[in-house]
């Protein structure tokens, strides 16, 4: 997985793949903990909404 882009993990996330769920939240992970600035319960809140975003995207 690690050497897909975005895109293609978005297409297999979008499908149900939850590896490639994993591995978005993975590499953005860094960014989610910084916009949740240090509160679990919002970074937890950014996470549903990332994955709504993923669902909901026409790719």
């Amino acid at each position: 997985m690690e050497n897909k882009s975005l895109y293609e993990l978005g297409v297999l996330a979008q499908k149900g793949d939850e590896m490639a769920i994993l591995e978005i939240i993975n590499r953005k992970k860094k960014m989610l903990k910084k916009y949740s600035f240090g509160d679990e319960d919002r970074y937890q809140y950014i996470i549903l909404k990332l994955l709504e975003g993923i669902k909901n995207y026409k790719f």
